[in-house]
């Protein structure tokens, strides 16, 4: 039997620890949150898995919340 690819799961956010919904097909929300490369490289250090939506664009918007 054949696993299925999961395209959408449910995820717990590891700054804030609120559950949401991760799209791992590539076109999940986060894609529209505007990030810096410097940013991004800053939560890819920092954490180990996706953030929630509010944390990502909380941590765009004001990047020193990271350290």
């Amino acid at each position: 039997m054949e696993k299925k690819q999961v395209l959408i799961a449910k995820d717990t956010c590891p700054r804030c620890g609120s559950e949401f919904y991760c799209g791992k097909s590539g076109k999940c929300w986060c894609y529209e949150v505007s990030v810096s490369a410097e940013t991004q490289e800053a939560i890819n250090e920092k954490y180990d898995t996706c953030l929630c939506p509010e944390c990502l664009k909380s941590l765009s918007e004001n990047p020193k919340q990271i350290m």
